[in-house]
């Protein structure tokens, strides 16, 4: 079973991860407007949060709800990691599984 990482930026998602996903094994909340500067702090934190959530192989699920900017470099720090990481999207009102980029999407 994989372990669920949620990354809240300016409003709740939480609940509804929750409800829709699963029990929620780390949560990273920050429910207002951030600016530039705490993006590497707020990245950090959450890269913590999967690599702890990872342990032992594990699967780690992250649903993220903030900045595109704080999405791009949490994702280049867990790309360093070599975790087994899904991603979730908000789509038409339900969290979707986002399919992984295959060598096929990288090489065609």
């Amino acid at each position: 079973m994989s372990k669920i990482v949620v990354l809240e930026v300016g409003r709740p998602i939480a609940k509804d991860v929750e409800a829709q996903v699963g029990a929620i094994d780390a949560k990273i909340s920050y429910p207002r407007a951030i600016s530039e500067v705490e993006i590497p702090k707020i990245a950090a934190e959450a890269y913590k949060a999967i690599s702890e959530a990872a342990q032992g192989g594990e699967e780690v699920t992250v649903v993220l709800s903030g900045p595109l900017a704080l999405a791009f470099e949490l994702g280049q720090l867990v790309g360093l990691g070599k975790f087994k990481v899904k991603v979730m999207q908000f789509s038409q009102g339900r969290y979707v599984e986002v399919p992984p980029v295959t060598r096929e999407h990288m090489f065609s």
